[in-house]
Parts: structure tokens; sequence; C-alpha cells
């Protein structure tokens, strides 16, 4: 026993012993010690990690949801690549972040708790905790733009940036000049001088700056400056040409191109002396200058004038003149200091021919004569002369001669008064007739005729008279010539009586019209296509001949006045006359049916319309022949009413009425088919040939089918079933069963049928 105990002591030892002995490793740690970080897209961050445990360590990241070994780093041979050889380390990222993320170390392995290859995400140790944020720039893109030399001084940046929000700023590398906003890609920049100038516009996003440059040429722009030498005068009309020399400075870049007026210049230097031949008063500058660059002088960089005063007189003779008959005051202007005299193309006469206003007489008068005066004007200080024309037209004053004094016409009738007109036409004429004045404008012929209607005075006795008298005739270059009493036409009218048949229908009823004309002064005469009861009477009763269109002509005759008449052209139209509006009707099993009136075929311009005295749906109420739907079962009376579109004919009876009575489908119960006492020998759906896809069926009191129809009415005919079964046999006499079907019904109507 006691060596048991021993035995037992001595393996319970060991087995304690081995148990302490054989206690797991503490396990390795891994602490991110970097911060959290912010860099341009696509870098990559540094990661700073310390370790506890067993050296040559190693460690797993995630970035998002991808997970890494680090490897990237010297390593122990003996222990594989994803061994780390001390107690901390920096390393960059080997994937460049592209966005906002979180960098988590995920594992650590050391020498007791190791990296397996062939299964990294349950060997090593989980680590939980160990975060670094990274906030990502997007990196900026800006663009300085792309410039052509400049001239003058003045640029505007066409840069681009990749986002207006982001800090923004312009520089430049000599200091020569001022932005109008420095931190605007589209900023204005003034040089102080010519030459290159190289701009850097910058772009800072976050962390993240980006930068661009372009070099800018500013080629300035040139000055010019005229000096005057005083007043320059000279006289133009004495054939020698005039010229002056004039005084120009530059400055900028030389050669020069510049326009002086209208001239075009070149100047190889700073200065320049043109000659210029002048033609007229007037003041002369710079208008253009450009230097070698092809840079053009700004407006207020171009100064000086030079005047020059043509001292030739300014002389006018006066305007153009038409003068009726042969003197006219010349109106000239003299300038102060000069003086002046008056000739003439052909023989004048001038009271005082050095006067501005002389008045000149034309000798040898025609009908229209053109005359060139000429007034010459002579300056004191240079002696210096010119002239000026005008052309004074003398005319013969107008005529108007009347060959014809006087004329008698019918009232309302027109007269013609021949005329002849001399002088220079077209004309204007001025008569009256004693109580208006009129003007006839634009006479083209100077021998024709005037038309004119003059009214009969009322308070004359059959015959009044009215004068014209011409008070005025004007030709085409304005003379007048003024008449008092002595161009006069004499016009005598007599009176007309009136042709009026009155007021007339265009169209009537039948062929008989009464007419009744206006009777005036004189009595008259009928005439026309027909019968009149009596045609030398005023009023009187006409039946055409025919029907259609007839005319009817009132005339009447008084002296001179012997072609009056009045006239009318009247249709007379055949009336739809008896209106048939069909035979009175029963309508069985069905609210739908047609009205059958008589149309009028051999009268085209005939028209009807159905009216109801019950509310009803008419489909078509001007067809003879149409659709009609109402709303319950009864009686319904219909009245078809014709007419003559545009006619009102009184005496015509133009409608008749029919009545339709309206029952519901009527199917009997019973009938008698001996075909010998010719009563009930058939069976009769009454309303059945309004009724779609009917079916009847009937069985005996056993339910057995005897017989079967399908669209009945058709099948019948007229006279409905004559009681022959399905086996072609007479049913013999008892009680059956019907049912009868149709689209128009909601459910079959099912009944006793009693054949006896």
């Amino acid at each position: 026993m006691k060596n048991i105990l021993h035995i037992l002591l001595f393996f319970t030892f060991n087995i304690i012993f081995i148990s302490i002995n054989a206690q797991d490793p503490a396990y390795p740690t891994a602490t991110l010690i970097s911060n959290d970080t912010a860099f341009c897209e696509s870098g990559k961050p540094l990661l700073k990690v310390a370790f506890t445990g067993e050296k040559r360590f190693a460690f797993a990241y995630k970035i998002g949801i991808s997970t890494y070994w680090e490897g990237t780093i010297k390593l122990s041979e003996t222990q594989g690549d994803h061994t780390i050889d001390e107690n901390y380390i920096e390393i960059e990222v080997p994937s460049a972040v592209s966005s906002d993320a979180s960098i988590e170390i995920v594992r650590v392995y050391d020498s007791n708790y190791q990296y397996v290859p062939n299964d990294p995400n349950n060997s090593g140790v989980e680590v939980t905790g160990q975060v670094m944020n990274c906030e990502v720039f997007e990196r900026p893109s800006p663009s300085a733009g792309v410039y052509d030399p400049i001239c003058g001084y003045e640029l505007t940046f066409n840069g681009t940036v990749t986002d207006p929000t982001h800090t923004i700023y312009w520089n430049d590398m000599t200091g020569v000049g001022t932005y109008s906003d420095i931190n605007s890609p589209t900023s204005s920049f003034t040089a102080d001088q010519e030459g290159d100038v190289t701009f850097i516009l910058t772009e800072i996003n976050g962390v993240c700056t980006a930068t661009d440059e372009a070099t800018v040429k500013f080629l300035g722009s040139p000055t010019a400056t005229l000096n005057s030498s005083g007043e320059f005068k000279f006289c133009s009309s004495d054939s020698d040409p005039d010229f002056i020399s004039m005084d120009i400075a530059f400055t900028g870049n030389a050669p020069f191109n510049y326009k002086i007026n209208e001239g075009v210049y070149t100047s190889d230097g700073d200065t320049d002396n043109p000659s210029i031949e002048v033609f007229a008063s007037g003041e002369y500058s710079i208008t253009e200058v450009s230097d070698v660059n092809g840079c053009y002088a700004p407006a207020e960089d171009i100064t000086g004038t030079q005047i020059v005063t043509d001292l030739k007189p300014d002389v006018d003779a006066g305007d153009n003149q038409n003068v009726c008959g042969d003197q006219y005051v010349l109106q000239a202007q003299l300038n102060s200091g000069n003086s002046g005299l008056w000739t003439s193309s052909v023989g004048s006469i001038f009271d005082v021919a050095s006067d501005k206003n002389a008045t000149a007489t034309y000798s040898g008068f025609d009908l229209k004569q053109d005359v060139t005066f000429t007034w010459t004007e002579t300056e004191p200080e240079m002696g210096c002369s010119d002239y000026d024309d005008v052309i004074i037209t003398f005319i013969e004053y107008p005529e108007l001669i009347i060959p014809t004094i006087s004329d008698k016409i019918c009232q309302g009738n027109s007269t013609y008064m021949d005329y002849t007109l001399t002088g220079n036409g077209p004309w204007n004429l001025t008569y009256t007739d004693g109580l208006t004045t009129e003007h006839i404008n634009g006479i083209e012929v100077s021998s024709s005729s005037f038309e004119f209607t003059p009214s009969f005075d009322e308070t004359m006795n059959l015959e009044s008279q009215t004068l014209y008298s011409f008070t005025r005739v004007e030709d085409a270059l304005g003379c007048v010539k003024d008449y008092n009493n002595e161009r006069l036409y004499a016009v005598s009218v007599d009176e007309k009586p009136i042709a009026d048949i009155g007021v007339v229908d265009v169209a009537v009823c039948g062929k008989k019209i009464v007419l009744d004309p206006q009777i005036t002064i004189v009595d008259g005469i009928w005439s026309g296509e027909g019968v009149f009861t009596a045609n030398e009477d005023g009023t009187t009763t006409f039946t055409a001949s025919d029907f259609g269109e007839s005319t009817i002509k009132w005339d009447v005759i008084n002296g001179a006045c012997n072609d009056i008449s009045d006239q009318r052209t009247i249709t007379f139209k055949k009336v739809p006359y008896p209106v048939n509006a069909g035979e009175d009707r029963i309508i069985y099993g069905t609210l739908d049916f047609d009205l059958n009136a008589e149309a009028f075929d051999n009268i085209p311009d005939a028209e009807g319309m159905w009216t109801s005295l019950e509310l009803t749906d008419i489909k078509s109420p001007n067809d003879s022949i149409t659709a009609v739907s109402v709303d319950d079962y009864g009686i319904y009376n219909f009245v078809w009413t014709t007419s003559i579109p545009g006619l009102e004919c009184e005496d015509w009876d133009l409608d008749d009425t029919v009545q339709i009575k309206v029952k519901k489908l009527i199917i009997p119960t019973g009938f008698s088919p001996n075909n010998k006492d010719g009563n009930y020998d058939f069976f009769k759906i009454y309303g059945l040939e309004n009724l779609t896809n009917t079916k009847l069926t009937v069985f005996d009191k056993r339910g057995k089918l005897v017989y079967k129809c399908e669209d009945c009415y058709n099948k019948w005919e007229s006279e409905g079933w004559n009681g022959i079964g399905k086996d072609g046999a007479l049913l013999p006499g008892g009680t059956y069963y019907i049912v009868f079907e149709s689209d128009e019904l909601s459910e079959p109507r099912k009944q006793y049928l009693i054949i006896r």
C-alpha cells in the first residue's frame, strides 16, 4: 500500500509540474503610434507601429474592406517575408489611398504566434481599437491660360481652376504691375512697362497645392503729337496747289504708320514732317497711329490739330426758281467785306448789277425759258474770287378755253363740258356751282371734257339750272390765272320721275305675287314673263309662266327723261305639299325604331324636320327617314314639318303627324295549330323582329326538349311557329315550358305554353 501511495504522489507531482511548465506564452500587441493624417489624392500615408512580445513581428491592417499583410520591408529570412525584427516600425502604405478612409490594425504576429501564409486570418492575434483616420484632398489642376503678345499694358487673365471655392491667388516674378483682384482667375492686370512678365496661378485645396504659370509679352503702345504752326491760309480758286508742312512727334517703337485725316503716312523715327496738299478749309489731326508691333495708340494719346482756312468766298447765288411772267428779284448772299457782280447767259436787264438783290427783266419771252444768272464774289485780303449760278425759269401764264357754254340733261344724268388748256401741264382747275368750290388736280391732256352731274332744284317746276363758274387755273410750274365770271358753263336739268317696284320678296311660294309700285309724277307700264291682272295699273297680281326665276319690269317716261325703269328678278319656288309623315304604327319589344316620312326628291331645296310632343332622341331630325330612341313604352306623336329655306309659306299646310305606340315584348301563353278555323294557328312573339340572336327552347312536362329555333324571326318569316316539333310531327295538346333568349334581354324569359 505504501508503495502504491508513493507512486501516486510521484505521478501527481509530475503532472502538476508539467502543467505549470506548459502554460501558454503572453499574446503579442501592436499599437498604432502615428496620428490621424491628411494628404493629397493618390498619396501613401505613413504608418508607425510599436510591438510587444517575442521579436520578429508581423501585422495585418485593413483599408476599407481590403486587408493587407505587411511584407514590403526587410525581414528575417528565417521567419518568412512577414516578420519584422524590431519593436516598432515606420512604413509607407504600399497602395495609394484615393478617398477618405480609415486604416485599422487587425492582427499581430510574433515568434510565438506566427504568421501562417496559408491561413493569415486565423493565425497570430486579433487587434482592436488601433485606427488611423485619413482625410484625402483632391489635387487641384489650375491653368494660368495662354496669351498672345499684348498691345498696351492691360491684360485680362483667362485662367481656370478646379474649384472656385479653393484658395486662389496670382503672383508674378517681376512685380511690375497691379491686379484688379489677385484672388480671381480672370483678374485684370496693368503692367508698368513693356517686356515679358511671368505669372503664376496657385490653387490650394487643404494640404494640396498646385501651380501653373504663363509668360506674357507686353508690347506697349505708341503716342503722337501734331504741333500746330498757327492758322494756314490759302486760295483754292487760283488753280495752284497749296501745301502745308506738318510737325509730328512720336513715342514708342518705330517705324510708325499713321493717318492725317484720310491720308496714310510712315515715319522711320520719332519725328516726321510730311508735306500735305490742302484743298479746303478744315481741321487736320492725326486719326490713327500704329507701331512696328502693330499696336495702335489709344485715342487719348493722340493730340494736336492744325487749322487750315481757304479764303475762296463761299458764294451763294440763291435757289433755282420758276417765275410766272418776265421779272424776278435775284436772291444772292454777299459775305461781309466782299464785293459782287451779276451777269446772265441770255439777254437780260439788271437795274443794279452789283446789288445782290438786283431785279432782272427777261427779254424775248417764250412759253418757258431757262436763264442762267451768275453771281461772282471777290474777297479783299488775297483777291480770291469765286462764282455761283442760279437758274430762273420764266413761264407764260396758263389759259382755259370753253368752246360750248351750255347743255340740257335729265335729272341724275351727266353732262360733258369740252375744254382746252394752254401753258405748261399738267394743270389744276378750281370752279364753283354757287354752293361748293371744287378742285380738279393733275389734268394731263390739254383738250378733253369734264363730267358734271348737277342735281335738280326741288324748288323749281320741271326744270332747274346749275351755273359752273371756273375761277382759277394753275399749271405744273405753279403759275396761276384767276377769272372773275369770265369762264361759265350753264346746265339745265329736267325733273326725273321715280321708277320703284317697291318691296318685293326675292323668292315666293308658288307662282303668284302681288305688286304695288311707288307712283310719282307719271304712271308706268308692267312687263314680264307671265300674266298681269292689269299691266298699266300700279297695283296688280302677277302669275309666272313656270317655276324658277322670272324678271318683272316697271317703266316710266317724262319728256327727256325717257329711259327710267325698275326691275326685279323673283324666284317662284315649288312648295313641298302635301306632307305625309307615314302610317301610325305599333312597335313591340324595343325602344328604338325608325320614322318614315315621304321625301320631296323632286324639290331639291326642300327641307324637313322631325319634332316630338314627348321627350325623345331623334337621331337625324332633318332626314325623312331617321332612327328614334324613347325612354319608356307608351304613345309618341311625331310631327314632320317641311319648308323651303328662307321662305315663309304662311298659306300652305306643311306639316303632318304620325303616332307610334311602343309596347313591351309580348310572348303568348298558348295557341291552337289545328289549321281548321284560321285562329291562332301560329305561335308568334310580338316584337321578335326588333331583337338579335334570338333563341326559343320548348320542353314538355318531363323536361324533354321538343323544339328549338335560333334566329327565329328569319326562320319563321312573318307567320310564326306552326307547332311542329323537332321530330317533324305536330306536338300533342298540353302544357309546355318555354325559354326565350336574345341579346336585348338581361335574362331569359321563362313561362308555360298551352297547345290546344
